[in-house]
């Protein structure tokens, strides 16, 4: 079994423990490697690496154009190893090949968008009177700690990094335990063949608890970046209000998609198979909830329930394979009690509902019906492939319905009334809406949540401000 090291300070070592992770392939349950284990010593030497880097000014002193054309060498370096990259990543996270080396090229997307940034962040001067000349300078923070995901290992890596990157900061990146083989080798072999300074970015692997603790309390990481769950982006943001540091933090969802009377009840099928069934359920803003109006419930619900009732189960790297496993047996257990939790509570699982038997983590294709808002399926994140279907009679109840939890990622609208579209875009309290087809934005659509779902935005323009600081300087002539 392969093992896979740290990338620190521009060289891949074994650091300071002997202790190592063992990564399972969740279709079959089996060993495909492990990775060392970061502990404090590790994080310490990969943020001395990034200061260091920083300090040098080696990223911060370097013309905008250059910057920007070592971040197309990275772009161009992560095309290149898409195919042997993605094939790791399918096997460690189990999602469909396709997607898996697609990471690698939306990764370097986000590089190329970014790059075209580099010559762009400019200061602005503020008329004060005509003795003073008054102008402002945008600076990076200097070093940026980012924890990684492990439902989108490499994507969501290269969606903070490069912003960061562009905006002059060093980095260390904190990759996921149960995800991070793809990072630790293809991805920083991307990153050494493009020929990035040492120290500029460094990649380690470790426990949450641990190393991920350690990145955010320490004293010379000047901002944070994390995607996860609520309860550990809380633990982040209070460690971060300890030390006066800002953070990015995207958190968790349970997204509702309204649907109308008038509707293209087709286009809402095919959104719940991207939606939900998609990655097997295992994205943050992921189509959850159906909120369906009473005119056209039933006959959507028999749609919905057909499709869950024909897709293939299978491993991401067998051609027709459409609902791929759920992360670890951890994950699939909890997909179980939630669907337990809701049949019992009065919902009718029309399609699904329970584990598939055999190797691997799978769970089936899950839909219910007669599901009430207050119920828990209906209000916490499930992160598998469950669709709750509600039901309203009016529009307010809808909104309301779709509003009615602590979340607020994303939300959805189908309708053909572009009017009553809009109109209900304003009303929802999510970051990103969707109307008539989900996952509709690119690398340059702001993203981000209202509520527990987060703050601050990734992607985009908007994104950029979150690595950068403000200096105002004040010349008296």
């Amino acid at each position: 079994m392969e093992k896979y090291q740290h990338y620190i300070n521009g060289k891949w070592t074994d650091g300071s423990s002997k202790e190592t992770i063992n990564v399972v392939n969740p279709a079959n349950g089996k060993d495909i490697g492990q990775v060392v284990c970061a502990k404090n010593d590790d994080v310490n030497a990969a943020v001395e690496a990034a200061l260091n880097s920083y300090k040098s000014r080696v990223l911060v002193d370097m013309l905008p154009m250059e910057r920007a054309k070592l971040m197309r060498s990275i772009a161009n370096e992560l095309r290149a190893v898409s195919k042997e990259g993605g094939k790791l990543l399918c096997h460690e996270n189990g999602k469909l090949l396709a997607n898996a080396e697609y990471e690698f090229v939306d990764g370097a997307n986000y590089f190329d968008y970014y790059s075209g940034m580099t010559d762009k962040l400019e200061g602005s001067t503020i008329p004060v009177n005509n003795k003073v000349v008054d102008y402002t300078l945008l600076e990076p923070y200097g070093v940026s700690g980012h924890i990684i995901p492990w439902n989108f290992p490499i994507s969501m890596l290269a969606r903070s990094l490069a912003c960061a990157f562009a905006a002059g900061n060093s980095t260390v990146i904190k990759t996921a335990e149960l995800t991070p083989l793809a990072a630790a080798s293809f991805f920083a072999k991307a990153i050494d063949n493009a020929g990035v300074p040492p120290g500029l970015i460094n990649v380690i692997c470790g426990h949450g608890n641990e190393a991920g603790a350690e990145l955010t309390a320490h004293k010379d990481v000047g901002q944070i970046t994390f995607t996860g769950s609520v309860a550990t982006g809380k633990k982040i943001l209070h460690a971060a209000a300890d030390r006066a540091v800002p953070a990015v933090v995207e958190l968790g969802g349970k997204s509702a998609a309204i649907v109308y009377p008038d509707a293209d009840l087709d286009k809402v099928v095919a959104s719940a198979k991207a939606g939900i069934f998609g990655q097997a359920g295992q994205i943050c803003s992921a189509m959850s909830r159906v909120v369906a109006h009473k005119s056209i419930k039933n006959e959507l619900v028999e749609k919905l329930a057909n499709l869950a009732s024909t897709i293939k189960v299978g491993p991401g790297d067998v051609e027709g394979s459409e609902l791929t496993p759920v992360i670890s047996e951890e994950q699939v257990q909890k997909v179980e009690n939630y669907s337990r939790s809701g049949q019992q509570a009065g919902a009718e699982a029309v399609a699904g509902g329970k584990r598939v038997e055999g190797d691997g983590y799978f769970f089936e294709a899950t839909v219910f019906d007669n599901v009430k808002p207050d119920m828990t399926i209906a209000q916490e994140e499930i992160f598998g492939p469950v669709l709750s279907v509600l039901e309203y009679d009016e529009p307010e109840e809808a909104i309301e319905i779709a509003n009615g939890t602590e979340f607020g990622l994303a939300g959805g609208v189908f309708t053909r009334d572009l009017d009553k579209a809009t109109e209900t875009a304003g009303k929802l309290e999510a970051g990103q809406i969707y109307v008539n087809s989900w996952f509709t934005g690119s690398v340059a659509t702001p993203f981000g949540g209202y509520k527990q779902s987060g703050y601050s935005r990734e992607k985009g323009q908007e994104a950029i401000k979150s690595y950068l600081q403000v200096k105002n300087v004040g010349i008296q002539l």
